[in-house]
């Protein structure tokens, strides 16, 4: 029971619906259709502005990195809003602004202009997964709004350019400075590295001879210089003790006469010296002193007796000898020329060990001067080094940012190439006239029921009997139909029908307007 009286309270809510939109027909339809026609036709009366798009590439550089760095690191994203601000800057924007006669509303208020072109213009960048995971800057958007689609295109072209040729400005200012810096830095390092080169070199001609590489030919030299003195002093020894046996030989001449048998004399004293010789050796070896100095007479003394005896020989034999040289030949003179030839010997042999000492001296001094200078040295040539390297290190990255600025120059660097030039918009980007279509139809249709039902509650007419037994506590005796006149019979044959070529007409305008803002 219950069920049947939900399903006719149900049926009766519907047929009261559609009887109220069937008796307030007029008041849906009208303000559906004006509200619509009102936001449809704005579309067409706003000024309409056009967008005109283009697409910067950003290039990498043409010459991998591997062959020439590049001597300018910047964020392209930095660098894109870096430029954005000087190409929108107040003084590029103005000119555009006076050669296409842009704002002219704002013709007194310059700012004003500048700050209507700013809004104008719009960027978007363009990022892509990079190969360690972080987005990286490939390329970006530039947009331009204007009330004419060719004054826009030309106005994007204008801001594209100044992108691109910005780039390639600053992006050769950046090289070329960094180049310039750096060539400043080589030119007084090497000028500093020049004077302590300078110094290095006065320092080793100042102490020529006592410098560490030059040790081991000092040692060579003074190791033979100390072999050449003990030579000398040897010789020297053996001059001294010629000397005196010459001395006592002279002394017997002058104690015997000229006559006297030298030649015996030196046998004697030959014999003499043999003995003692055989006498040393029985009690000490032959490295004793006594006995080497024993030897070495006992040779002066064979060779003083072969000369005189082969001298005399010889004139004898030749017949060649005058009084004079057969006087000469005599013992004593012989002696006495041996004297002064021992004299010579001793004089040289003295002369030579002081030659030698002076120079051992002087490089024993040397020697002793090498470890003061080698120290230094050492921190000079460690300073100068270092300096050196830093020099080297520093010419190299001249040079590889004189490639780089090159390159630059060249354009072969990370370049900003147009892919989308600057289009020539055909449709407007504002007023959407689709989207403010399909609004239009939202508002008609907000309108209709507003206008609808509003007028349904403000009518406090009835109009079946429940709404009677609401209104009032009485039974309803008699149901009176309505008596219509005859004109009002013939309208209402006729005002059906043209209800519904109103609802065929709104039905049919609404999408046809929405399909025309679409493909229009």
């Amino acid at each position: 029971m219950m069920e049947e009286l939900d399903d006719q309270k149900s049926t009766q809510g519907a047929d009261e619906y559609w009887a109220l939109v069937v008796r307030r027909k007029w008041w849906i339809l009208g303000p559906l259709f004006l509200g619509w026609l009102l936001v449809f036709a704005s579309t067409w009366v706003i000024p309409a502005k056009y967008a005109s798009e283009s697409v910067v590439l950003i290039e990498p550089a043409k010459v991998p990195k591997d062959l020439v760095a590049p001597n300018v690191q910047v964020d392209l994203a930095d660098r894109v809003q870096s430029m954005s601000t000087q190409v929108l800057s107040r003084t590029r924007l103005l000119d555009l602004i006076k050669k296409h006669n842009l704002y002219p509303g704002y013709a007194n208020s310059p700012d004003d202009q500048v700050e209507k072109m700013r809004d104008d213009v719009k960027f978007e960048l363009i990022q892509a997964p990079a190969a360690n995971g972080v987005q990286e800057l490939v390329a970006f958007k530039l947009a331009y709004k204007a009330p004419d689609a060719a004054i826009a295109q030309k106005v994007n072209a204008a801001l594209t350019s100044f992108f691109v040729d910005e780039n390639v400005k600053a992006s050769q200012e950046q090289s070329e400075a960094t180049t310039h810096f750096l060539d400043s830095q080589v030119r007084a390092l090497g000028q500093t590295l020049a004077d302590d080169e300078a110094k290095v070199r006065a320092y080793e001609a100042q102490h020529e001879g006592s410098l560490p590489q030059q040790l081991q030919s000092n040692l060579q030299i003074l190791n033979g210089i100390q072999t050449q003195l003990q030579a000398a002093h040897s010789t020297h020894e053996r001059a001294l003790q010629q000397q005196t046996y010459l001395n006592s030989l002279q002394k017997q001449y002058e104690t015997m006469g000229d006559s006297a048998d030298v030649p015996s004399s030196l046998d004697n004293q030959l014999e003499g010296a043999r003995a003692q010789l055989a006498d040393l050796r029985a009690r000490y070896t032959d490295d004793h002193p006594d006995i080497r100095k024993l030897k070495e007479t006992i040779a002066g003394l064979e060779k003083l007796k072969k000369d005189m005896g082969a001298e005399a020989k010889e004139k004898l034999e030749t017949n060649t000898a005058s009084m004079a040289q057969v006087q000469a030949m005599t013992p004593r003179v012989q002696l006495q020329n041996q004297i002064k030839m021992n004299k010579i010997e001793i004089q040289t042999s003295a002369e030579q060990i002081q030659r030698l000492e002076q120079a051992g001296q002087m490089y024993q001094a040397r020697l002793n001067a090498t470890p003061a200078v080698e120290a230094e040295m050492s921190d000079m040539m460690r300073d100068f080094g270092n300096m050196r390297k830093e020099y080297l290190e520093l010419l190299a990255k001249k040079q590889n940012s004189a490639l780089a600025t090159s390159l630059e120059n060249q354009q072969q660097g990370a370049q900003f190439r147009v892919i989308d030039p600057p289009s020539l918009p055909d449709k407007p980007v504002f007023p959407d006239r689709f989207k403010f279509s399909l609004a239009a139809i939202g508002v008609g249709f907000a309108f209709a029921v507003l206008f609808g039902f509003g007028s349904e509650i403000l009518d406090d007419r009835i109009r079946n009997e429940q709404a009677l037994n609401e209104a009032v506590s009485l039974p309803i005796l008699v149901d009176i139909p309505a008596l219509p006149t005859p004109a009002e019979t013939r309208a209402a044959r006729w005002k059906p029908w043209l209800a519904v070529a109103a609802t065929v007409m709104v039905v049919i305008l609404l999408p046809s307007g929405v399909a025309y803002a679409y493909f229009w």
